[in-house]
């Protein structure tokens, strides 16, 4: 029996995230502790046993500084498919709910993040359910629940949708310094303070920032 194209880009994801570790010279504990995802389901994923989901694979390459979309870009060419342009749109949508949350200070928490996300919701009329929840962290929920967890998570519907403009650019850069920002304890930022600067200004800053950071946990290591 041969295998479907969906088995073959599996297996091809899975032949590039290894070629990926090897360039980052990282061995899988290590991806694991970076990623958020246990070493077992690592090993399980690299030799093809069960496939990646959306949302691991942006984890694991977030971890070792590759572009998801790159990889499965790699992964199609190298198992002889066409990239399907759904599955580009899904991991689009994961990063993007993702980078909201770590913005929102709420990745770290699934549980609190749904909690507080289903109260929210239920203030408004609507009900979300874990299932639908889980959709939105994959990259392929509903487009009706788009707009109310944009409201929640202060982002524009647009964005987690997966427009593709200069104003979602703009929301990108803005939630990578609020993740920043956070990440040296200031949780709130004033909204006219981020106005007055242009997207090279804030990712600027926020680089500035960030090799801060990764200096001072160097030498406390």
């Amino acid at each position: 029996m041969s295998e479907t194209p969906s088995q073959a880009l599996q297996e091809a994801l899975a032949a590039e995230l290894r070629a990926a570790q090897g360039i980052a010279d990282v061995n899988v504990r290590t991806w694991a502790q970076r990623a958020s995802i246990t070493h077992d389901s690592i090993y399980r994923i690299l030799r093809g046993r069960r496939p990646v989901s959306v949302v691991e694979l942006v984890l694991l390459c977030q971890a070792i500084n590759d572009d998801p979309l790159d990889l499965i870009s790699r992964a199609a060419r190298r198992a002889g498919h066409p990239l399907r342009s759904s599955r580009t749109i899904e991991v689009v949508r994961a990063d993007r709910a993702r980078l909201a949350l770590e913005a929102a200070g709420l990745h770290d928490d699934p549980n609190l993040a749904y909690d507080k996300a289903r109260r929210a919701l239920a203030e408004t009329g609507q009900l979300l359910s874990r299932q639908e929840w889980q959709a939105f962290l994959e990259g392929t929920g509903s487009a009706t629940m788009t707009a109310p967890l944009g409201e929640f998570l202060e982002v524009p519907g647009e964005y987690l949708a997966g427009a593709d403009d200069s104003a979602t650019a703009k929301v990108e850069t803005e939630l990578r310094f609020a993740r920043t920002m956070r990440d040296v304890g200031v949780t709130r930022l004033a909204a006219r303070s981020l106005d007055e600067l242009g997207s090279d200004e804030i990712k600027a800053v926020e680089e500035a920032i960030r090799k801060f950071i990764d200096e001072e946990e160097g030498h406390h290591q």
